[in-house]
């Protein structure tokens, strides 16, 4: 997907890239937590990718995600989401879909707060709607009636049910989610 500001997504860069380069190769090389600037954690991925199985010269990329994430979404995802952003940057190295940006969604969203795609408080064109795996997960915790209608509401809607639901004396724990 290729977004209105001249953003190429990490799977639109991966397959222009597998188009010119049908025998690339990616490796995952790397990974580590690490202080951020602020005090917190920071979970930094380091991707390797090879034009062909020869390539001299490979594209060598780190990301780096807070730890543990901030969202519902992110929260669990913290790897795959460093490693497709260390993805992203490595195409980017190599020239796929830096026309106007190398950064990632996450990254430009992170820094300027301005959303990549449509913004996640209200709906796009078609509306957001939860899928089925993610209404089911919903009505797990405990929610009744019309389900949200924005990604922000359903998080939140996630993190005030869990609040809800969690016993005086638990502690904060990273939990697996279903989507």
């Amino acid at each position: 997907m290729t977004f209105a500001d001249g953003y190429v997504d990490v799977p639109t860069r991966l397959r222009m890239a597998l188009g010119k380069y049908p025998d690339l190769r990616i490796q995952e090389t790397a990974r580590s937590i690490e202080p951020g600037p602020d005090g917190s954690q920071v979970l930094v991925c380091t991707v390797t990718v090879w034009r062909s199985p020869d390539d001299p010269l490979p594209s060598i990329a780190s990301a780096s995600e807070p730890y543990p994430g901030k969202t519902p979404f992110t929260r669990n995802s913290e790897l795959m989401v460093g490693m497709t952003s260390a993805l992203g940057r490595a195409l980017g190295y190599m020239g796929f879909g830096i026309d106007r940006s190398i950064a990632s969604s996450n990254e430009v969203e992170a820094r300027t707060g301005a959303p990549t795609s449509a913004p996640r408080s209200a709906p796009s064109a078609g509306g957001w709607k939860p899928t089925e795996k993610q209404e089911r997960f919903l009505r797990a915790l405990g929610h009744a009636g019309p389900m949200p209608t924005t990604r922000d509401d359903f998080e939140a809607r996630i993190v005030a049910l869990r609040e809800r639901n969690k016993p005086a004396d638990a502690q904060d724990t990273p939990e697996e989610h279903p989507f």
